[in-house]
């Protein structure tokens, strides 16, 4: 289960201190205790004597719950588009890879072709966009 603390995410960004990144990182092992406390709480048909006293620990775990559910099926989701992605590789021959430009040809002039495709590509696209005349010179 990704047990974590969801709610942290908000607060975490490239620029934050190592302070910060040492909170985050001690919530989420707290969030994992608690969801491993309560899993087995309800593995074993006991979690209403928690549930049921406390209000905070009973909306956090439905909240936690739905969090992981969307964890798992967002990973699923990805897992799946990863497969689905090595399938259709899978029947691309070496040539047609290289023409799609996801390989490198190691034929000078095949490479020199896919360089001229890709350039009659980019052409096309260019005409069709109108330019501003202060870009024109």
């Amino acid at each position: 289960m990704p047990c974590r603390d969801y709610e942290s995410d908000r607060y975490s960004s490239p620029t934050d201190s190592w302070q910060y990144r040492e909170i985050k990182d001690r919530a989420d092992m707290l969030a994992r205790i608690a969801c491993k406390a309560m899993t087995e709480l309800e593995n074993n048909k006991i979690e209403d004597l928690l549930l049921l006293r406390d209000d905070e620990v009973r909306e956090w775990w439905a909240k936690h719950k739905e969090a992981d559910r969307k964890a798992r099926e967002k990973e699923e989701r990805k897992q799946e588009r990863l497969r689905l992605r090595r399938a259709a590789l899978r029947k691309l021959t070496a040539e047609e890879k290289v023409a799609l430009g996801l390989k490198k040809s190691t034929d000078p002039d095949t490479a020199e072709d896919v360089t001229q495709a890709l350039s009659a590509v980019a052409d096309k696209i260019l005409k069709k966009r109108p330019t501003r005349k202060e870009w024109q010179i």
